[in-house]
């Protein structure tokens, strides 16, 4: 149970994360560099701006359950290898974005006659999260799985600067961006079924835009199977024998998060085509949920496992230390 818990906190705050990172540059594209944008897309757009500042503090809050969750598998050991200055930075960071999504949604009527002004605060935001923390996330996670993953013991900036380029992180940072940008469209979708849909002029504008933000999607999700395919290669030894058959329950959950990749990748084709009648866009962001929460269950798997093998060996090499330095006491 609550290994069931977990995945759905870490699903909720992947999605939460996403949207956060990629929402503000849809809302850039809505309201336009130039021309005063229509009320349909000027609506959508400051909707989608106060919904990826509600999703950033949701994405917070379910970041903090989990640290609850994780300070016994080494997060907290982990977290111990940075410099204080760089929790610290971290933190600043995280304010620094809040602030720039909070008063970009306030200010979307203040800049309206100012679109480039307007675009800098989401600029600043999205920027900010997807330089800074999908590495930082990614580092965290390979330390507290297994802490002989790097061989530095203080991870300052340029040791941290040099492990972004390591094949597991860049790789996770490509899916993470894609996945942003994918995850932000669905939710353009629910905003326009919601609240949009009715009306010649909302429908005429709206589909339009959920068809381009679609094609978006599309071509995100489609780039994710070489980064898929990359990650899966990056992966150590044991993760990817039980993705390869090695373990039957994470081997079907990959399986079956392939086989709905494809399921919804037909999804967002439909609406790319045109089909943006709410039932179709609704069951492309449950496909999309269900499809977040099986990858999660599968990732999770891979990582306890690793972390059992590495808590065995280092359990297994204090063992056989012991004995010398016991003879060495007697």
């Amino acid at each position: 149970m609550q290994h069931l818990l977990i995945v759905v906190v870490a699903a909720i705050h992947l999605l939460a994360m996403n949207l956060a990172s990629a929402g503000p540059l849809y809302c850039i594209w809505l309201r336009g560099l130039r021309s005063p944008a229509s009320e349909p897309r000027s609506g959508l757009g400051r909707a989608m701006a106060w919904l990826s500042l509600a999703a950033f503090v949701l994405g917070m809050a379910t970041g903090g359950v989990m640290l609850l969750f994780s300070s016994s598998s080494g997060f907290l050991a982990a977290v111990g290898r940075f410099p204080d200055r760089a929790v610290w930075m971290a933190g600043w960071e995280l304010l620094f974005t809040f602030v720039c999504l909070l008063v970009y949604a306030m200010s979307w009527r203040k800049l309206g006659g100012r679109p480039l002004l307007h675009a800098i605060l989401p600029m600043l935001a999205t920027t900010n999260l997807l330089y800074h923390f999908p590495p930082l996330m990614a580092v965290l996670g390979k330390v507290a799985v297994n802490p002989n993953w790097t061989s530095v013991e203080i991870i300052d900036r340029p040791a941290f600067l040099s492990l972004m380029f390591e094949d597991e992180v860049l790789s996770f940072s490509a899916h993470f961006f894609l996945a942003s940008i994918t995850v932000a469209a669905v939710a353009l979708f629910m905003l326009h079924a919601r609240y949009y849909s009715k009306g010649d002029g909302g429908q005429v504008e709206g589909k339009k835009v959920v068809s381009k933000a679609a094609v978006a999607a599309l071509i995100a999700s489609a780039l994710q199977l070489p980064v898929g395919i990359w990650i899966l290669v990056a992966l150590p030894s044991q993760g990817r024998g039980m993705l390869m058959g090695g373990d039957l329950v994470t081997s079907l959950m990959f399986v079956a998060s392939m086989g709905i990749t494809f399921v919804f990748l037909q999804n967002l084709a439909v609406v790319a085509f045109g089909d943006i009648q709410p039932s179709t866009l609704r069951r492309t962001g449950l496909w999309l949920i269900v499809l977040v929460l099986l990858m999660t269950a599968t990732l999770r798997a891979t990582h306890a496992t690793h972390a059992d093998q590495s808590t065995a060996q280092q359990i297994g090499k204090a063992v056989e230390a012991g004995p010398p330095r016991l003879m060495r006491l007697l």
